[in-house]
């Protein structure tokens, strides 16, 4: 469902529509922004919400910019054998190269939490570990940017970006998914198509709410909602730009976006990726630097 499409100044839906659904639904599977899973180790954690709240930009030498704020609330058990959670963003979709980069990891109060990163096999790892476990209802909030996650192309066609709220795979079931997308002002023109909303795997009866408003400063909201979304299930955002709107990162260009973090503040950022709750136990050959991946 779209509500509140409408013409404001500065804001173009132009005639060129997106591609068929089941065709959108396969970038989300193959090349989205977002990787990995939202899941837990075990049956006993809850993840109870998630808002997340994406801020987009350009950024140095036009490169795309994202700077993302997710919040989770998740009910750990009263054994606190569970210990934190991860956050695994790709740094890469096919030949197009993403950079992204931590800010921070609070809880629901903005008190830092532990925080770590790691890089490999095509990922990068935010994790917050709690030595001595977790219990009963815990926030954490994942604030961090990437950059070039828009897919440029060759020019001849409407640059695209495809960003899988929850993640493409997930391995837990979630209660209730809130994005917001906010383009800027100066972006606003640039918008190609309708904004789409979708809930994969293909053929699934759960509903995705898109509503577009007006935000702050000339700033367009693009604003998805589900409930109840099952193990296999993900919300994705799909949003169209003009050619040329951004161009490509360029291998060791560590093109910077800071400035998007300061214009949007963290109740305007943003959407993307996978979590893991971790459990206590370390498995085997696990590496240093942060908890056991999960499959």
């Amino acid at each position: 469902m779209i509500r509140g499409i409408r013409s404001w100044k500065g804001w173009r839906m132009r005639a060129a529509a997106f591609a068929a659904a089941g065709a959108l639904l396969s970038t989300v599977v193959a090349g989205g922004s977002a990787t990995a899973a939202i899941s837990t180790d075990g049956d006993d954690v809850v993840i109870e919400t998630m808002q997340a709240d994406v801020g987009i930009g350009r950024g140095q030498n036009g490169v795309s910019a994202l700077t993302v704020a997710e919040t989770f609330v998740a009910r750990f058990p009263a054994s606190g054998e569970s210990r934190g959670m991860r956050r695994d963003v790709a740094d890469s979709s096919g030949d197009t190269a993403r950079l992204p980069r931590l800010i921070s990891v609070t809880d629901g109060d903005g008190a830092e939490r532990p925080s770590e990163v790691e890089t490999s096999d095509g990922g990068f790892s935010m994790t917050s570990l709690a030595p001595e476990g977790l219990r009963g209802t815990q926030t954490f909030v994942f604030t961090y940017t990437v950059d070039g996650v828009v897919t440029v192309g060759d020019g001849s066609q409407a640059q695209e970006l495809t960003w899988a709220v929850t993640g493409r795979e997930r391995s837990s079931a979630i209660g209730e998914v809130r994005a917001t997308f906010r383009v800027p002002e100066e972006l606003v023109p640039s918008l190609e198509g309708q904004p789409r909303c979708l809930i994969a795997p293909e053929g699934s009866t759960k509903d995705c709410d898109l509503a577009i408003t007006p935000g702050q400063l000339g700033a367009v909201l693009i604003e998805a909602s589900a409930t109840d979304l099952a193990a296999d299930e993900t919300m994705s955002l799909v949003v169209g730009f003009a050619p040329d709107t951004f161009t490509a990162v360029e291998d060791g260009s560590g093109a910077t976006v800071g400035w998007v973090l300061a214009l949007t503040g963290a109740a305007a950022l943003g959407v993307g990726a996978g979590i893991v709750v971790m459990g206590r136990r370390r498995r085997s050959g696990a590496s240093r630097k942060g908890p056991p991946r999960q499959s």
